[in-house]
């Protein structure tokens, strides 16, 4: 008798799991504290060209509980939108995944189970939560500051770099702790995604290495495999590479080569006059080179503008008294695509060799660097 229940059980499990959709993918949400006007839901895949395409959408019912369904013959990645928030989340063919979240959680915090990916997620995003509460604690008690003391702006904001540094540093550690442990996670890839976003060039060599890795591991999947590209295209210009040779013509109309300036310390600013925090970047350069001009340094404008006259007024208003080449083709230009720019500002520090030695010193990095190496 014992034998017939053990096989009647046994029977009744295959039966719940064979019940599985093995043809789709299932969200179950619940969602705590949302405002009325946010009680939209969308999920969202990413194409082969980075555009956003809407997979299912729904609204919250009276218990601010949701289903969401999607195909998905592999693992791959999703934008769940609730609001003004965004969520990852991977999912395949037969994930039930269950996500749960709590708008008054500022940190972007969230709970997810049901998928092969979900612990990783969970564990991921235990690290991005910790740091975006104590980042985001920092910039409002900065921001205060400010407001307070609008005449000793440049100060606070240079000290909340500093106190910023503090925090994200060890977040960077455990990022790319996480990414070392998971390699053959796709949550790994999300989380190189993370840090490069968060500081381009503190993992940069290792994140390069890290992508090669994942296009192997991960042939069919396309974010892996445009992901590995850009990293490749990235690894030209490392930190550690000679700088790739450019010629591009100067406001007066001449020529002039990158190479022309071999023999000194070169910072290769690549800015625009239509590009705010290019503009407010431009004092602390001119300051930079005031002050180290007459120690075998010099520095390069490449201009991402498209007007030639607006381009010429802003060096002149700005004090920009070092030299200037421009394409006037703005994102288009050949040497943005050589370096990889896909935001402004953006800078190499360049050794007498050519050599790049460092990426996009602002502000007071700028200076300390320059004191240490000149």
């Amino acid at each position: 008798m014992k034998k017939n229940i053990l096989g009647i059980l046994l029977v009744s499990l295959v039966a719940l799991v064979s019940c599985k959709n093995k043809t789709e993918f299932v969200i179950k949400g619940q969602v705590e504290n949302v405002a009325q006007a946010s009680n939209k839901v969308f999920l969202l895949y990413a194409d082969s060209l980075g555009q956003m395409i809407t997979i299912d959408s729904t609204l919250l019912n009276e218990d601010r509980k949701f289903v969401l369904k999607g195909k998905a013959a592999q693992p791959e990645f999703y934008q769940l939108y609730i609001g003004d928030r965004s969520y990852m989340l991977i999912a395949e063919n037969g994930d039930e995944i269950d996500f749960k979240a709590d708008m008054a959680d500022h940190s972007g915090g969230y709970e997810i189970k049901g998928s092969k990916e979900a612990d990783k997620i969970t564990e991921f995003n235990k690290i991005t939560t910790d740091f975006s509460a104590k980042n985001g604690e920092l910039a409002e008690k900065y921001s205060k500051l400010i407001v307070d003391q609008a005449d000793k702006k440049d100060s606070i904001i240079a000290d909340y770099h500093s106190k910023s540094e503090v925090i994200i540093k060890p977040f960077l550690e455990q990022a790319y702790s996480f990414i070392e442990k998971n390699k053959s996670s796709l949550t790994a890839f999300f989380a190189a995604n993370v840090i490069m976003g968060t500081d381009p060039t503190a993992y940069e060599d290792k994140i390069i290495a890290y992508s090669k890795e994942a296009a192997k591991s991960f042939p069919e999947n396309k974010m892996i495999q445009s992901f590995a590209e850009q990293m490749e295209a990235l690894g030209k210009v490392a930190i550690g590479q000679e700088a790739p040779d450019f010629k591009a013509m100067t406001p007066d109309g001449k020529s002039l080569s990158l190479s022309e300036l071999r023999g000194k310390y070169v910072l290769l600013d690549f800015w625009a006059s239509w590009c705010g925090p290019c503009r407010q970047e431009n004092p602390n350069i001119v300051n930079a080179y005031k002050q180290f001009k007459d120690k075998n340094f010099t520095i390069l404008g490449f201009s991402l503008d498209n007007d030639e006259a607006k381009w010429k007024e802003a060096i002149k208003a700005d004090g920009l008294t070092w030299s200037h080449v421009s394409e006037l083709k703005q994102w288009d230009a050949e040497t943005a695509r050589m370096y990889n720019i896909n935001a402004i500002p953006a800078s190499f520090l360049l050794d007498p060799q050519g050599k790049i030695i460092a990426k996009n010193l602002r502000g007071a990095e700028l200076h300390k660097f320059l004191a240490k190496t000149l």
